[in-house]
């Protein structure tokens, strides 16, 4: 079986804002054997993937000391499985290797990286929309959703393995007349970001490969991020610069999006006011959506008059953090400022 085929899903299945990411506390491992040794020796590398999805962070992830959760790993195990797979997807001759899939205890884990003073980035992560043009000596392209080869599958494997949605302009038509090669190459954010506007990605991502006679590749990226700018390059053969760009991407949004524990003795209580509440299937999806958010309990209704709903709940997270992940999710938007501390949304459709 063809691991490319997951990784696509995750480009399919999301819905043009922000998207459950649901292997976090899940990777896998080659290994030689079903054997329950094999298994318990490699369990903490596979931890370690693990925990630099959840966090995002690899630079933060690296200077701290995790040695004391990995030593965890097999207690921490929650499911394992073993799967064959395929290491060149369009090669059907290619041997099957023999991975190891672990599951980790959610719970389990995030208590450890609480207890380690590490942030959280949640389930619910921004997507992003790709355009990628490609430089190869007199080519030049912009991939789209159905393009083939192993650029497309080493962009989107980076990606999963960071646990980032990621989308890619199908380029049909209407992209084909509203974003050329020459735009992303003039780096025309304005140009690209009115065309993104149709796939509702809060985060747009315009890469430049060029392609050397020497086999390595540079490449700009440039992110725009909730409306913000941000530019960082890669250099390598083709798959080292793919990876590292990816990483550096989920690097910068995980320190926007990843959560961290308040150190006080008690919580601080939030009090929202939602208007554009009509029914009970509005409240409930208020209140679930508010309960999955890292570091909100206690979710309570103070008056419901009309189609505006009043409620507090308990949070022990970063208020700037929670606006911004509110924002990507597009359940609730922010209302203009008001002089009370309550604080204002309206939920969209």
């Amino acid at each position: 079986m063809h691991r490319l085929f997951f990784v696509l899903i995750l480009l399919i299945a999301t819905n043009g804002f922000a998207a459950d990411v649901t292997h976090l506390y899940q990777s896998e491992k080659a290994v030689l054997s079903q054997s329950e040794a094999e298994r318990q020796s490699v369990s903490a590398d596979v931890l370690r993937q693990v925990l630099l999805k959840v966090i995002g962070d690899a630079p933060l992830l690296e200077k701290t000391d995790i040695s004391a959760i990995l030593a965890q790993s097999n207690q921490l195990v929650q499911r394992y499985e073993y799967q064959r797979t395929n290491a060149i997807a369009d090669d059907l001759t290619e041997p099957d290797r023999l991975e190891v899939v672990l599951t980790f205890n959610q719970l389990g884990v995030n208590e450890a990286l609480q207890a380690a003073g590490l942030p959280i980035w949640g389930a619910s992560r921004p997507e992003t929309l790709v355009w990628f043009a490609i430089e190869k000596g007199d080519k030049r392209t912009v991939m789209g959703a159905d393009t083939q080869g192993e650029l497309l599958q080493t962009l989107t494997e980076a990606a999963y393995d960071r646990g980032l949605p990621l989308l890619l302009p199908v380029m049909d038509l209407q992209d084909q007349s509203q974003v050329t090669f020459a735009d992303i190459s003039a780096d025309f954010s304005q140009t690209i970001e009115s065309a993104s506007q149709r796939y509702g990605s809060q985060v747009v991502l315009m890469a430049l490969a060029k392609y050397y006679p020497d086999g390595n590749v540079s490449v700009r990226w440039h992110a725009l991020i909730s409306g913000e700018s941000e530019h960082w390059q890669s250099r390598g053969g083709e798959e080292d610069a793919i990876l590292a760009g990816v990483d550096e991407l989920s690097n910068r949004l995980s320190r926007r999006f990843a959560q961290r524990e308040r150190l006080v003795d008690t919580d601080q209580k939030l009090s929202l006011l939602i208007t554009e509440v009509t029914d009970y299937q509005d409240y409930s999806r208020i209140v679930n959506y508010l309960n999955k958010l890292q570091y909100a309990s206690e979710v309570q209704v103070t008056n419901l008059a009309g189609n505006t709903l009043e409620l507090t709940m308990k949070f022990s997270g970063d208020i700037d953090v929670f606006s911004r992940t509110v924002a990507i999710d597009r359940v609730l938007i922010k209302e203009p400022y008001s002089p009370t501390e309550t604080m204002n949304f309206r939920l969209l459709p």
